[in-house]
């Protein structure tokens, strides 16, 4: 069975996948933007726990912002990665993966309209999908 990664263990492995993929590191916060959107990725270490911790993902749509380093409370839609007992590449993969599919406006279009989209999801980000 796997071991569960430490947050610095994880923070080690994602550096040069996210950096690859054009990710800003600030800490345990990685943001790419582009022109529709402001990605970003964060480790946020449990109150309850040193060494537990949850992997958050989100979207800042800028349409209806004009954040450049939004702090998770301000994305529009996020989600958090389950890494229990997962290689560091299976979380890598599942997280690109989440951006991929969250990260184009037509996807987030579609996947509003087959009530898919992430529960974290503000009412401004559906009213925005729903009006575009």
């Amino acid at each position: 069975m796997f071991n569960k990664l430490s947050k610095e263990q994880l923070i080690e492995c994602f550096k040069p996948v996210f950096k690859q993929h054009g990710f800003k590191k600030m800490r345990t916060n990685w943001r790419k933007s582009t022109d529709d959107f402001v990605f970003v990725l964060n480790i946020q270490g449990s109150q309850w726990s040193k060494e537990d911790y949850y992997i958050n993902v989100g979207i800042y749509i800028k349409a209806l912002g004009t954040k450049q380093n939004p702090y998770e409370y301000d994305w529009h839609i996020r989600s958090r990665i389950d890494e229990r007992e997962k290689p560091c590449s299976s979380i890598c993969k599942e997280i690109l993966d989440w951006f991929e599919r969250h990260g184009d406006i037509q996807n987030l279009k579609l996947l509003r309209k087959q009530n898919n989209l992430p529960l974290a999801t503000t009412v401004d980000a559906k009213k925005y999908l729903d009006e575009i």
